[in-house]
């Protein structure tokens, strides 16, 4: 059979599906039948019988107000008879009026005509010949009444009994096929059933004995494969799952018989290399000690690492205090040479011997720090700085510079940016050192210092934003991954053009890490260069990583 297991359970969901809904279609065209003849009945037969029953009751009354009018002698009673006769015939009217749609046969309406006519010649022959003779003579005896109608009523009779006949066949007839279409119903429903269960029965079971009997084929065959008989396979009589478990486990066999052999002439190489792994062996132990040795030849250069930036750090120290007094001596030296009206040519000239010392005040500084930075041992001040104050004090210390390289510069505070928590000193450097480096590489343009209110993914929700902006010659995308990389400017032209040891980017990153935030930048040739301070509104002291630091 080349049929899958699934296509077989498949096609036999299908043919007890087929016949279920087979079953259900002609069940619901039975009960459609059912419901048309009960709906028969119940809008045509049984208002019709109602209604021939209304008819004979109005029938009998007539014939008593007619039996009433000829006893009565009062003139009074009289017209009263004669009044219900009108009325009774009134209703008649009424009656055959609404009897007249539920006629559903040429024969039903036949007989409907014959009561109409009957009824027709009764009322007729009443106010023709019974009234005025009865109102003419009034002897006492109703023999002549019944002489005159009783042929009338009896023609009505028949022809009312023919009409009730016709519509208690109708009944039958409707109610006959009701239960006629019931019983096939449920004969069908139930053979229907019978049928169905009994397919299913007999393809579950030819199913379930096939699959079981292959089965424990292949469950006898890999018994004898675990063994060790390799030679054992399963005949494969289909083309099903079955057949291909068969065909896989053959080739199970097949492939583990091969690796028998193969592993018989692996273990041959193996003991033939045996000497050979022991001579590797020796080689590795080799290797470990080189391995050691170079551990230790690194940790020898990371203790040279430690002790460089000590002697950075204590260098720093020793530069800063001569410098200090350099630039003490020249102030007082600028002053007095301003006070005493000395030339302008040694004023400029101790300008410039105060712009370097300070040059080189801001690049110990930063060496210090970077240095103090690499070692883990940053000190920060968390105090509460006005935001506003902090900005406009930065902007001032750089004015100069600013004016300089005839720059504008601007400081775009919001009044009600309120205070951070954060070391205002280290925060007042990193934004000296931005604006120093926009002033730097901007000429006769604009330089903006913008704070705003930003959200933020880490924990405080929410946190300040500073953007120092300018219109100087920006920065290719390319040479913006060397910004923030320590004693490293973007290219060699400009190191030729602007002074700079190229630590101060690098610096301010640490410290804005350090401070809880980043820093990022948004440039392009030409263009001009947008850096962005990112601080959250509390800072902590942050630990900065090796990796952010090389």
């Amino acid at each position: 059979m080349r049929s899958s297991i699934r296509a077989k359970l498949l096609a036999a969901f299908a043919l007890d599906l087929l016949l279920m809904v087979s079953l259900g279609w002609f069940a619901a065209q039975q009960m459609a039948m059912m419901n048309t003849r009960a709906t028969f009945v119940e809008q045509q037969t049984i208002p019709s019988l109602d209604t021939i029953a209304k008819i004979t009751t109005v029938i009998n009354r007539y014939r008593v107000a007619q039996l009433e009018y000829l006893i009565y002698s009062n003139p009074y009673d009289k017209d009263r008879s004669k009044q219900k006769m009108g009325t009774l015939e009134t209703e008649m009217a009424s009656h055959f009026a609404g009897y007249q749609p539920l006629i559903t046969s040429d024969s039903e309406g036949t007989r409907f005509d014959q009561v109409v006519r009957a009824w027709q010649q009764v009322v007729t022959t009443n106010y023709i010949s019974f009234i005025p003779a009865a109102g003419l003579a009034n002897t006492g005896s109703v023999q002549p009444f019944y002489s005159r109608m009783n042929p009338l009523y009896d023609k009505l009779d028949m022809a009312m009994s023919d009409l009730a006949a016709e519509g208690q066949t109708q009944a039958t007839d409707a109610l006959e096929d009701v239960r006629t279409t019931y019983e096939r119903a449920r004969t069908v429903i139930m053979g229907d059933t019978a049928l169905t269960s009994l397919i299913s029965a007999v393809i579950g079971l030819m199913l379930s004995g096939r699959i079981a009997l292959r089965i424990g084929r292949l469950t006898s065959a890999t018994a004898q494969v675990a063994a060790g008989d390799l030679e054992r396979k399963v005949q494969v009589l289909s083309r099903d799952e079955l057949g291909a478990l068969a065909q896989s486990f053959n080739r199970m066999v097949d492939s583990l018989r091969e690796q028998r052999g193969a592993l018989e002439q692996r273990n041959t190489e193996l003991q033939a290399s045996l000497r050979l792994q022991e001579q590797l062996t020796d080689d590795l132990r080799r290797g470990k000690q080189a391995e050691e040795e170079a551990q230790r030849a690194q940790a020898t250069a990371e203790a040279a690492s430690q002790a460089k930036s000590m002697f950075l750090a204590t260098m720093s120290h020793e530069l800063r205090t001569p410098l200090n007094a350099i630039l003490g001596y020249a102030q007082l030296l600028r002053m007095g040479a301003i006070s005493n009206g000395i030339n302008q040519e040694m004023i400029t000239q101790l300008d410039r011997i105060v712009g370097a010392g300070r040059h080189l005040t801001t690049v110990i500084s930063n060496v210090l720090d970077f240095s103090k930075i690499e070692q883990g041992k940053i000190d920060l001040d968390i105090t509460t700085v006005n935001v506003c104050a902090l900005a406009r004090e930065s902007a001032d210390i750089v004015d100069p510079l600013m004016r300089r390289q005839g720059n504008t510069l601007r400081v775009e505070c919001p009044p009600d940016i309120g205070v951070i928590e954060t070391d205002g000193p280290k925060l007042r450097q990193v934004l000296f050192n931005l604006l120093a480096n926009a002033a730097k590489f901007t000429d006769s343009g604009e330089v903006t210092l913008r704070v705003r209110q930003e959200a933020i993914l880490m924990p405080p929700a929410s946190g300040l934003l500073f953007e120092v902006i300018d219109t100087g010659i920006g920065i290719a995308a390319e040479q913006q991954v060397k910004l923030f990389q320590p004693f490293s400017q973007i290219d060699s032209s400009v190191t030729r053009r602007f002074e700079g040891t190229g630590l101060g980017l690098a610096l301010s990153r640490q410290l804005c890490l350090a401070l809880g935030g980043d820093i990022s930048v948004e440039s392009a040739p030409g263009q001009g260069s947008t850096f962005r301070v990112s601080l959250p509104s509390s800072s902590t002291l942050a630990p900065i990583s090796a990796e952010a630091i090389d």
